[in-house]
């Protein structure tokens, strides 16, 4: 996008004109974090809130692929994607986990740092993130015992670590309950039901009786009403 003399750079505007002209404008001081990025930029996987999201991808092709016939996926096969499903599932835990990137640092061309092992937000409930649970069930489902005891200790690390506090929910941002889900769906399964419907009490507590966003307790981004 910011190459505007390359081919990549010529189609890019050809195919989002507006976005082209308004990330030239901006580039590299004052984009908005979530307008314009760099390639590099793209690339970081510090985000552990990333990773859900392209589980789930593969999981539903892996899905495709494996439970209809004809298969509905043609360039590999269901085992190819749900390998990919549960590499990503692991990279959340052993890449993602940043806590705050400061913009600061990357305006001044610093690296970000780089937390993972479970530590920073890999170890709060992610939106999407109920999407690990169906994975762990496919994977016991077909025999993959080893990618299947991976995830689970994983996933029973977060589960022990949302025990171990007295709201045992959290997410991205204080004020939102984008990761109440997840939560709540690994605190079922792992028979710890009370602390689950606490988690799911916190949500109506705040949200209003009345079907109307302007009374719903929520902030204003979309993300907050998941």
């Amino acid at each position: 996008m910011q190459r505007q003399g390359s081919s990549q750079g010529r189609a890019a505007a050809a195919a989002a004109p507006l976005l082209a002209q308004t990330c030239r404008r901006c580039w590299p001081d004052r984009c908005p974090w979530n307008e314009c990025w760099s390639e590099q930029h793209s690339l970081e996987s510090w985000r552990a809130y990333n990773y859900p999201h392209v589980t789930a991808v593969y999981w539903s092709l892996y899905r495709l692929g494996r439970r209809f016939r004809p298969a509905r996926v043609r360039r590999h096969g269901w085992r190819w994607y749900l390998q990919r499903a549960h590499g990503t599932a692991m990279g959340m835990w052993e890449h993602g986990g940043e806590v705050f990137p400061h913009e600061q640092q990357r305006v001044a061309g610093q690296a970000w740092s780089k937390v993972g092992n479970g530590q920073g937000t890999a170890q709060w409930g992610l939106m999407v993130g109920s999407i690990f649970e169906s994975l762990l069930r496919d994977l016991l489902l077909e025999g993959w015992a080893k990618e299947a005891a991976e995830l689970q200790q994983v996933m029973e690390r977060r589960v022990h670590r949302w025990l171990s506090m007295p709201f045992p929910y959290g997410s991205e941002f204080a004020w939102d309950n984008t990761g109440h889900e997840e939560i709540a769906t690994w605190l079922l399964a792992y028979g710890h039901d009370a602390q689950a419907a606490q988690t799911a009490d916190a949500v109506s507590a705040y949200t209003s009786l009345s079907p109307h966003w302007a009374y719903c307790g929520s902030p204003p981004p979309p993300g907050g009403f998941l």
